[in-house]
C-alpha cells in the first residue's frame, strides 16, 4: 500500500509541474516585410537543422544510453531466477544512469540556442506574448498561413516588439 502512495504522490507532483505553463513568446523584426520576416527566421532554423550533430557530447551519451538499453532489453536474464521485477528494475536503473530524455533535451535545448544567437544576430527581438495574444495565437493551427501571417503582424510592430521585450 505505501508503494502506492508513493506513486499517487509523485504522479501528482508531475501533474502539478506540467500545469504551470511558461511564458509564451515570440520574435521580432520592426518594419521588415513579411519575406524578410519570414526568410530570416527559416534561414536561423535551417542552419541549426542542417548542422551534424553526430559530434556533439549530448549525442554521444545518447547513443552509448540507447545500445546498452537495447543490449538490456534483448539478452536474456543475468541471473537465471531473475523475474519480472528484477529484470524492470535493472532497466529502470539504466534508464535512469543513461537518461535518454535528458540527452535528448539537451541536444534540443543546444540547438534552440543556436537558432536564438542566429535570430538575434539578425536583428530579430525576442517578446513576451500577453495572454490575449497567447489566446488568438491558439486559435491558429501550428504553421497555418493564418498563425503565420498573426505573428508577423505582432513581430513587426515596433510598439509591441519594445512595450514587450524581454530582457536576456
Amino acid at each position: 500500500m505505501p508503494k502506492i502512495g508513493l506513486a499517487l504522490a509523485l504522479l501528482c507532483v508531475s501533474s502539478s509541474a506540467l500545469a504551470a505553463t511558461p511564458q509564451a513568446y515570440s520574435w521580432g523584426r520592426p518594419g521588415a516585410s513579411r519575406e524578410a520576416f519570414d526568410g530570416g527566421s527559416r534561414a536561423c532554423m535551417l542552419q541549426a537543422a542542417r548542422r551534424d550533430v553526430a559530434g556533439d557530447e549530448a549525442t554521444k551519451r545518447y547513443v552509448r544510453g540507447a545500445a546498452v538499453l537495447d543490449r538490456e532489453s534483448n539478452v536474456a536474464p543475468i541471473v537465471p531466477t531473475d523475474d519480472t521485477f528484477d529484470i524492470s528494475t535493472r532497466q529502470m536503473l539504466l534508464r535512469r544512469a543513461y537518461a535518454p530524455d535528458r540527452q535528448v533535451d539537451a541536444l534540443q535545448s543546444q540547438l534552440q540556442s543556436e537558432v536564438d544567437r542566429c535570430l538575434v544576430q539578425s536583428g530579430y527581438v525576442r517578446f513576451a506574448l500577453t495572454r490575449e495574444q497567447t489566446r488568438t495565437l491558439r486559435r491558429y493551427r501550428p504553421g497555418s498561413e493564418q498563425r503565420k501571417a498573426y505573428l508577423y503582424t505582432l513581430g513587426s510592430d515596433a510598439r509591441i516588439v519594445t512595450a514587450q521585450k524581454v530582457a536576456d
